[in-house]
């Protein structure tokens, strides 16, 4: 081959290399990713991959780094916990992680041919990112309902806390009902799951207890109906004992 042509080719060798470092592009390097970083990194994730291209997964060493610092809490939890921001501030801020959470869940619910996720284990954790990021922001909306009311105990301000409350509610719903997907998901992706209920439910009711919850005690009883595996139902059994706990506590109360 001629000097010329060798050349050549690692001329575009080089560049192909470069194309495909520009194209994923993603700010790894920060510690942490404020909303901007978010939309950026959503968007590639979302629309700059081929079809035949492997988005970044927790079992691959070389890019498991962007699911790591896509699903880190302490992203959000460090404007959320400034004392430089005013409530309202770190409100619009939570909203805005919330919005960008939304998105996030777009990138891997992916199925193949036979109906199982592709990436389940991925979904499941940026799930996992959104209940304990939206517990973050009903705090948030907890303690703005009450700093801007002149009567706590009045009928507006309970109005509004339940109206909060129920938006919570159906989206904490909404993971319970992954479980009936249970065959869409390999074992460890169950153990997954499982550990969602185990954790963010269990902090949840724990740091509400009065909160009325007969909607999720519905839903996981429903779904406990027909679950098959012993990973699933596991956790739900448990969700179930937690929540008729505080409710006996309640009534004796």
């Amino acid at each position: 081959m001629k000097r010329g042509s060798i050349c050549l080719v690692l001329l575009l060798a080089m560049s192909f290399i470069s194309c495909k470092t520009e194209k994923h592009n993603f700010p790894i390097e920060k510690e942490y990713w404020d909303v901007n970083d978010y939309e950026k990194v959503i968007f590639d994730l979302r629309f700059t991959y081929e079809n035949n291209e492997t988005k970044p997964t927790f079992d691959n060493p070389n890019d498991r780094i962007v699911l790591e610092k896509l699903t880190n809490s302490k992203n959000y939890s460090i404007f959320l916990n400034d004392d430089n921001l005013n409530l309202n501030q770190k409100k619009k801020v939570a909203s805005d992680f919330i919005s960008q959470w939304k998105e996030m869940n777009k990138i891997y619910a992916i199925t193949d041919t036979s109906d199982k996720f592709l990436y389940g284990k991925e979904m499941l954790e940026i799930w996992q990112f959104g209940l304990g990021l939206q517990l973050a922001a009903f705090n948030l909306k907890f303690d703005q309902i009450l700093a801007n009311s002149k009567d706590a105990q009045s009928e507006e301000v309970e109005d509004k806390i339940q109206a909060t409350i129920a938006k919570l509610m159906i989206n904490y719903d909404d993971y319970l009902n992954l479980a009936a997907k249970e065959n869409s998901f390999y074992e460890k992706e169950k153990e997954t799951y499982a550990k969602g209920i185990n954790t963010y439910f269990k902090e949840l009711i724990q740091v509400y207890p009065d909160i009325d919850y007969e909607r999720l005690l519905k839903k996981a009883t429903s779904i406990l109906e027909v679950a098959k595996s012993s990973t699933i139902k596991t956790p739900l059994k448990n969700l179930i004992a937690l929540i008729n706990t505080q409710k006996d506590k309640a009534e004796q109360a």
